[in-house]
């Protein structure tokens, strides 16, 4: 049997151990609620969803100034790679100091981003709204999700091409197209659900575009003043019979959300469905 040795720290030793023993505790228990990363031109923020769900990262893309703050695309993939969401974060200084001219910005996504069809996002300012009169006329957001790039985009200029529609398997379940097209954009999609066509304001809408017989982005419309009612909202995203991209994950439903901790709206695509 081995002899024991009784061992007997001094007292000032003592107190200095178990002090680093309960700074190190304390550290310890704050690792699963990391702080937010400001970052405005790197494309990874690696975030710790609750350990009851699932861990998330999220990916930015580089951050573009309006008005008094910055707006840049957000994408959030699962741990394995599987896309979750899609759209913009949007600071709400922002909102101070818009222009009072009609703005537009292209914002790149994350380089990170894999598994969806979207190839960037542009942000549409509207200070007097467009037409048709009556309905979007008033303050609004476009915000366009391109499934095709920007040199694409911008060769979108043909009427007769803009009018070869997508085959009706295609079509959004209860949309239809406008006359005509826009430039740089395309032919554009509504659905007589939607509220300012039912007898309400307008306030929030959701819109498809398709050029020469393709769908090529989604349109979320939103309202000044509708995002500055600060609410949370997730709207479902009609749905085609079938897709003409395949291989992709495609968005179900869109949301609306301000966080009054960081002061951001954002607007996203969300619950992707493999196509």
């Amino acid at each position: 049997m081995k002899k024991q040795i009784n061992f007997k720290l001094p007292p000032h030793i003592f107190q200095s151990l178990f002090t680093l023993f309960i700074f190190l505790l304390l550290i310890s228990c704050q690792t699963d609620s990391l702080p937010d990363v400001n970052l405005e031109s790197s494309d990874v923020d690696l975030l710790k969803a609750p350990k009851d769900s699932e861990k998330v990262n999220t990916f930015y893309g580089p951050a573009q100034q309006l008005g008094d703050g910055v707006l840049r695309s957000a994408v959030i993939m699962s741990h394995d790679g599987t896309p979750k969401s899609i759209g913009l974060r949007i600071s709400e200084k922002v909102f101070e100091g818009l222009p009072a001219s009609e703005t537009n910005l292209s914002l790149r996504l994350p380089n990170k981003m894999k598994g969806m069809a979207f190839d960037h996002i542009d942000f549409g300012w509207n200070p007097r709204g467009h037409e048709p009169p009556g309905i979007y006329n008033v303050p609004h957001f476009d915000i366009h999700f391109y499934m095709v790039s920007v040199e694409y985009q911008n060769n979108i200029q043909d009427l007769v091409k803009a009018n070869i529609i997508p085959s009706s398997e295609f079509i959004p379940e209860g949309y239809m197209d406008i006359p005509g097209f826009v430039p740089a954009m395309g032919k554009h999609w509504i659905t007589l659900d939607s509220d300012e066509f039912s007898g309400l304001p307008f306030t929030r809408t959701f819109i498809y575009g398709s050029y020469d017989w393709e769908f090529h982005f989604y349109e979320p419309m939103i309202t000044l003043a509708y995002l500055q009612e600060k609410g949370n909202e997730q709207i479902p995203i009609p749905q085609p019979a079938e897709f003409q991209r395949t291989g992709f994950y495609y968005p179900t439903t869109y949301s609306i959300n301000y966080d009054p901790v960081k002061k951001e709206y954002l607007i996203s695509l969300e619950n992707m469905v493999w196509r």
